[in-house]
């Protein structure tokens, strides 16, 4: 509390911010009393920011901006020009009041100014921002360094700096910017008692926003664990990251570590460092002892910093729960607003720096396929709750959305008209099972199964055929020969006529006219002129004489190509391994067989 004392007269502005804002009160017979105005105004207001030194009146209060008082009436009734350099010279001044049913005022003046570090999990680190001339703004990293930053951390009651920037620091203003050029020394009390440009002028963006982390900022995090909400417990304190000892951690303590991770339930501790390691460095918090109901790690009781009798085999590891994810207002539920469950309330995500990978992450984890688009705006009604995520940072490979970069859950500087919309490429098995399968999808697979059915009966007939036939031939003396004979109707791709006794005697010349095939590794036939050497010209004489001679027709496949006649047993052959075909000249294709091989 601030005030402005001479012999006769005094002045001050409680329960504000500052000594530039607050409850007017006077100083008269003694003791302090209020100042109270049913018709209080700006020019009053004016008069009182004028004689404390604080600038301008931004705005007139009544005095339930700052909690009504208790203090006696001394001044009633006050009507100011504006241009009086005291209130006690307004021509309208009613002194010792002992009551009135007028009511109290206060009064926000332009050099009313407050510093606060925004974004960074504590009061005590995150984006140094100024409240002056009635709005927040931030300071230019330009001239700044470690003396400046000292200088904040100190008025701040926040120790020392130990880092004048915060590497990775997400979320940016979108307000003024108050200061630049700033040059501390580091002894001063006040940031605004630095050396800079004058207020409001600069030459930056807000990408040169400074932040600042001090000794007393506090944080944790979760480390080795493969995910945000998972892994070996540690805490920032004092500079430096140390562990918590598992000795006295139970469901308790573990669930403050989670609800202050921003993660959902807990679904284990770990109390011995064999699945997240050991840590090194300090070992921060021991014997601890929670309620649950605590907000951070630090409000539970425990032993001083830094004391403890444990040693890293003991480091405590907790996996909690990712975040629900949901998409909300779509054609299907692979589509529509994104959002997630927190604190009990689904809120949505803000589109800045919001791109692809971002999209990709949240498809992969609703099991929806890929990304088809992710736009800015859509047709959806806007929605009306939280805004739990901004300036999401994924690379695209995450599992879980909540594993990205982004700036602390419930920080953001959006509206609703910038929640993010996605359409993924699939369908959720969930929804599958609510829909049933299209007319399509039935005949399709109908076809299918059809075709597979027939295709295995011509097989069996097929074989039978060929066991009748080698029992002809074996009755009329040809047994010796049975391997190699089959007519060539009935000949399947991946059947070879490599295998014959060098005994078949004759000339190879004679057998120019029919192909010799073999098969690859993967059933695609090759076809040459040329059979092996000791490959007998008998074998033309085993081929009746009624028998035609097929008309071949290349296919293309794999490491070669493969021959038919067109008959039917190859239609039905080609159409098993898919794709277009070449038959007698017609490309074929059966697209409902080719989706079930």
């Amino acid at each position: 509390m601030f005030c402005i004392i001479d012999e006769i007269w005094s002045l001050r502005l409680s329960n504000g911010g500052s000594r530039c804002d607050g409850r007017v009160e006077v100083y008269d017979n003694g003791r302090w009393g209020r100042v109270q105005d049913s018709a209080w105004n700006i020019n009053d207001s004016n008069v009182v920011c004028r004689e404390l030194g604080c600038g301008s009146a931004i705005f007139a209060y009544n005095s339930s901006r700052y909690g009504e008082s208790e203090l006696p009436v001394w001044v009633n009734h006050v009507h100011c020009e504006g241009n009086e350099s005291q209130l006690r010279n307004c021509s309208t001044f009613t002194l010792n009041q002992t009551s009135s049913d007028s009511i109290g005022v206060g009064v926000l003046c332009s050099d009313h100014l407050q510093l606060r570090l925004s974004g960074g999990g504590s009061t005590c680190a995150g984006r140094v921002e100024i409240y002056y001339n009635g709005s927040w703004g931030t300071v230019c990293d330009d001239s700044w360094d470690l003396d400046d930053a000292n200088v904040v951390c100190g008025q701040l009651g926040c120790g020392y700096a130990v880092e004048d920037k915060i590497p990775g620091f997400c979320g940016r203003s979108k307000g003024q910017i108050w200061l630049d050029e700033v040059r501390c020394s580091g002894n001063e009390s006040y940031l605004w008692n630095c050396p800079s440009a004058p207020w409001g002028r600069h030459d930056c963006s807000h990408k040169e926003d400074v932040t600042v982390k001090c000794s007393e900022h506090k944080e944790m995090r979760l480390v080795n664990g493969g995910r945000r909400c998972e892994g070996r417990v540690e805490v920032w304190y004092n500079g430096t990251w140390g562990t918590v000892c598992s000795e006295k951690l139970y469901r308790e303590e573990a669930e403050v570590i989670c609800k202050q991770l921003e993660c959902g339930p807990l679904a284990y501790i770990e109390y011995r460092a064999w699945i997240y390691g050991q840590g090194s460095g300090p070992i921060w918090i021991d014997e601890m002892k929670c309620s649950s109901h605590e907000s951070a790690l630090w409000q539970c009781q425990f032993d001083p910093w830094g004391k403890h009798n444990c040693d890293h085999r003991e480091d405590a590891g907790v996996s909690c729960k990712d975040l629900q994810l949901r998409v909300d207002g779509g054609s299907n539920n692979c589509s529509g607003r994104v959002e997630i469950l927190f604190n009990n309330s689904w809120g949505t995500v803000c589109d800045d720096s919001w791109g692809l990978a971002d999209a990709n992450v949240v498809c992969r984890q609703l099991g929806c396929g890929s990304a088809l688009w992710t736009p800015g705006a859509a047709t959806i009604a806007p929605a009306s709750g939280d805004i739990w995520l901004d300036e999401v940072k994924c690379t695209g490979r995450e599992s879980f959305l909540s594993r990205c970069p982004s700036s602390p859950l419930g920080q953001h500087d959006c509206d609703h008209k910038e929640d993010v919309f996605v359409t993924c490429s699939g369908i959720s098995i969930s929804e599958l099972r609510k829909k049933p399968p299209s007319t399509a999808v039935v005949v399709c697979t109908t076809l299918g199964i059809l075709l597979i059915a027939e295709f295995v009966a011509l097989v069996i007939i097929a074989r039978r055929q060929s066991a009748r036939r080698d029992a002809e031939l074996r009755a009329r003396g040809f047994g010796f020969y049975e391997a190699i004979y089959e007519e060539i109707d009935d000949t399947l791709p991946g059947n070879k006529f490599s295998q014959m006794d060098d005994s078949i005697s004759g000339s190879i010349d004679s057998m120019n006219q029919i192909e010799y095939y073999t098969s690859d590794p993967l059933g695609c036939a090759h076809s040459t002129s040329e059979l092996p050497e000791g490959t007998s010209s008998s074998v033309r004489d085993l081929v009746p004489d009624d028998h035609d001679d097929p008309e071949s027709k290349a296919i293309d496949c794999p490491g070669g190509q493969f021959s038919t006649d067109g008959g039917a047993d190859d239609l039905l052959m080609l159409t098993v391994a898919g794709g277009d075909v070449d038959i007698g000249g017609e490309s074929s294709m059966i697209p409902c067989f080719q989706s079930l091989a």
